[in-house]
């Protein structure tokens, strides 16, 4: 037991969260796993759950049987980082469990009494039809991924990150230029220069952005919310991010909770740069608020579900 959890109030239910095998590429699938090693560094019975499908609405027996036997396959290779506990539930813990789904998990697929939801991103934006399930207990990994959803309150916040602070760092190099990423901001794509000068970031693994980082002075970020911002913040290279339609600065920022050392909007440079100091600090001072995020998850959850 470490000293954070000697205090915590833990669900005497288990707690399984639905989640992909690892990849490092994605940001909610990384947060996903790392709710569950923070849970269990707590002392909590926690595990990780493959999402399945029984390919009932397959017309075909024949192809619902390779279906199913692809998933198997799949599910078999479950990978977590090295770095990370995070086991994998036995089914027969599914039925007494608490399940924790994220915002793209279409309705309660383990029929689960005991559900509760974290909004990784609003509801809807990756995945058009998903709702929010009634008596579901909701957090939200930004302010604005909860906007508009009723008796959420602001106690409700869950934030994680994985720091990859083995491979963002600044080496020193002599930079020129500029890189570019997309992934989640393609409303805003039509500003990008043709041609572009700028190196594109999508699809390329974690090394090999952190030595562009490296290269590179200014990393034009398209995606609002991202933790590449903060990525690039530690190797040296100033992250702005591409102004979204209709929301302001102020706006952007309030959903964002470490607030220097990034821009929004080419104006905001010399002040991102200036404050690039302060960055660092918060990042590593956002690690014991963390702490305290998943202690009020664990006591939400023993509150609403024992």
């Amino acid at each position: 037991m470490t000293p954070e959890s000697a205090s915590v109030l833990l669900p005497k239910r288990p707690i399984v969260v639905m989640c992909s095998t690892f990849d490092e590429n994605s940001g909610g699938v990384i947060v996903l796993h790392a709710l569950v090693d923070r849970l269990r560094a707590l002392g909590a019975d926690a595990y990780a759950y493959q999402n399945s499908k029984d390919y009932a609405e397959t017309r075909s027996a024949w192809i619902r049987r390779i279906k199913r036997w692809n998933q198997r396959r799949r599910q078999a290779r479950f990978q977590t980082h090295p770095s990370m506990d995070v086991p994998l539930a036995p089914e027969k813990l599914l039925g007494e469990a608490i399940i924790v789904y994220a915002e793209t998990i279409a309705g309660n697929p383990l029929q689960s009494p005991r559900v509760a939801r974290w909004l990784l991103h609003r509801p809807g934006f990756l995945r058009a039809g998903t709702k929010i399930g009634i008596g579901e207990e909701i957090f939200f990994y930004q302010e604005a991924f909860a906007e508009g959803i009723e008796s959420v309150t602001a106690d409700r916040l869950l934030q994680l990150r994985w720091l990859r602070d083995d491979i963002y760092r600044d080496l020193g190099r002599p930079r020129s230029g500029s890189c570019r990423m997309i992934r989640k901001g393609t409303n805003t794509a039509e500003q990008i220069p043709k041609p572009d000068p700028a190196i594109l970031l999508d699809g390329k693994s974690h090394a090999e952005m952190a030595e562009i980082f490296n290269a590179t002075e200014i990393f034009y970020c398209h995606d609002p919310y991202t933790m590449y911002a903060y990525y690039a913040a530690l190797c040296g290279c100033l992250p702005v991010v591409i102004p979204q339609p209709g929301l302001s600065a102020q706006a952007w920022r309030a959903g964002f909770e470490l607030k220097h050392g990034v821009a929004y909007g080419e104006d905001e440079i010399d002040w991102a740069r200036a404050t690039r100091g302060q960055l660092i600090a918060d990042m590593h001072a956002a690690k014991e608020r963390e702490t305290d995020m998943v202690v009020h998850f664990l006591a939400t959850l023993q509150a609403r579900f024992g």
